[in-house]
């Protein structure tokens, strides 16, 4: 036997294709800030996002802390972020449908559903009526992943109807992160997928300006919380920009050439990974 080789893998933004990212909390929640940073990065690039709130639990400040990391102007940025906001398991269902046509507008890079399996486990929505929408609402996202990369944050299972929907939902995913706490005290994500263990630490960073930030961005004036959220698609279709998140291969393998990490508030180090050789 040779001695064990350590290998050193990166988390990095997916190009293409579905990821389903998995925290330990429901729903995605403790995971967000991972899918909030990899946006923030975009923004700060001059790329639009679209994020569909599927939980009832959007929250702009979350992205305060990584864009001025970026020294991304977070007025400039945040025109750029496009939210859509589903309140019933149908409005989810429409938002996702049309998300082709919207991102033919605005040339998104990525695409983010937020709490993608809430809406499903509605008392008042049939078993089967909710698989069928989820498979047609995944079928739609997977066409939009052939040009576009699309997370979807999810949690732990809560009910045997929630692990039926995951069940449901992985011929469509190509990328898994499942995501547990590495200590009791909660500062240590540890992500787990099919090419390696990454662990993120959760740095909490408070500013003084950033509840200023959030009441201007929330103004209960009608024009600015619009124009704050960026809710309106753009009329004209945008010019198209070189991608940053080409669908290559990297040494004839299938792993994808991708944007990589770096912000103080989210730290992933190099995760050294032993593997025996003959």
């Amino acid at each position: 036997m040779h001695p064990v080789e350590r290998q050193r893998s990166e988390l990095r933004i997916p190009s293409t294709g579905i990821t389903l990212l998995e925290g330990p909390g429901y729903f995605g929640k403790d995971g967000r800030v991972l899918a909030q940073h990899w946006t923030s990065i975009l923004l700060s690039r001059g790329h639009a996002v679209h994020w569909i709130d599927g939980g009832h639990r959007f929250d702009p400040s979350g992205f305060f802390p990584s864009m001025r990391s970026l020294d991304c102007p977070i007025e400039d940025g945040l025109r750029r972020l496009y939210i859509g906001r589903g309140f019933t398991l149908h409005q989810l269902h429409a938002l996702i449908q049309r998300i082709r046509h919207e991102v033919a507008l605005t040339q998104a890079s990525m695409i983010v559903v937020d709490g993608m399996l809430a809406m499903f486990l509605d008392e008042q929505i049939k078993r089967f009526e909710a698989r069928s929408i989820l498979r047609h609402c995944m079928a739609s996202l997977e066409e939009v992943g052939r040009n576009c990369p699309i997370v979807l944050l999810d949690g732990k299972t809560t009910s045997p109807l929630h692990q039926q929907l995951k069940h449901t939902m992985r011929p469509y995913v190509r990328h898994r992160l499942q995501g547990t706490w590495g200590d009791r005290e909660k500062t240590t994500l540890r992500l787990t997928g099919s090419t390696g263990v990454y662990q993120v630490t959760m740095k909490q960073s408070s500013h003084p300006i950033d509840q200023q930030q959030l009441s201007h961005f929330t103004s209960i004036v009608p024009a600015e919380r619009l124009a704050a959220q960026a809710v309106a698609l753009p009329t004209n279709q945008m010019e198209r920009e070189p991608t940053i998140l080409p669908a290559q291969q990297v040494d004839g393998s299938n792993q994808h050439r991708c944007a990589e990490m770096d912000h103080p508030g989210v730290h992933i180090p190099v995760q050294e990974q032993h593997v025996a050789t003959d």
